[in-house]
């Protein structure tokens, strides 16, 4: 199973009150036609007769769609970010929907929404994932280290948020009271900071 970052702005537009409306993702790059069991080859093709696309323009292109009907496999996640939430969904096939080609949104998968979370709840590798600027973006660790499922049940992983004992803190913040009154002039103003970086 993988995992995949998508954008929701497919040929320019923000969609993402529809996607999870009506349960899909899509992507733009309409009169390319039917992508169903069409190789990379073949889409590549079709990008630069119908686009003209040329050299490195053209590879991110085609490493976009290519990602999007090939590499993405039903039952895979996708992830889509609005706001300071992420919407984890799991994927169906491909589908290439004609009647919406006029719309941009011809190239869709269907989704189960499991859920959403907010970003500073998942981990730092799928924060990342999330940063990538590309309309499709694989995971590129294994899925586990995600922890999509832990995130999902609610159990939100201690080594993602650093979340210390409160009586851990506690200890800390009396070392930093007690080296204010410190004789060394340095102590002291790395404690204060300290003090005001967590008071802050």
């Amino acid at each position: 199973m993988n995992i995949f970052q998508m954008k929701t702005q497919p040929h320019g537009i923000e969609r993402i009150d529809l996607f999870l409306r009506e349960n899909f993702v899509c992507i733009g790059y309409p009169n390319v036609g039917d992508l169903t069991n069409v190789d990379k080859d073949e889409i590549r093709e079709r990008l630069r007769t119908t686009y003209g696309y040329t050299s490195s323009q053209l590879g991110n292109h085609l490493g976009i769609v290519n990602a999007f009907v090939n590499t993405m496999k039903k039952g895979d996640i996708v992830l889509i970010t609005e706001n300071d939430w992420v919407h984890i969904g799991k994927l169906g096939d491909y589908k290439y929907e004609q009647q919406y080609e006029s719309e941009g949104m011809c190239h869709r998968r269907y989704v189960t929404w499991l859920g959403k979370v907010e970003k500073h709840n998942l981990n730092e590798y799928v924060r990342e994932l999330l940063r990538n600027r590309s309309i499709v973006t694989k995971f590129k660790h294994p899925y586990d280290l995600a922890e999509i499922e832990r995130v999902l049940n609610g159990q939100i992983s201690t080594s993602s948020t650093n979340r210390i004992d409160n009586e851990i803190i506690s200890k800390a913040l009396d070392v930093l009271e007690r080296a204010l009154e410190s004789e060394n002039e340095e102590i002291r103003v790395k404690a204060a900071l300290g003090l005001l970086k967590y008071y802050n």
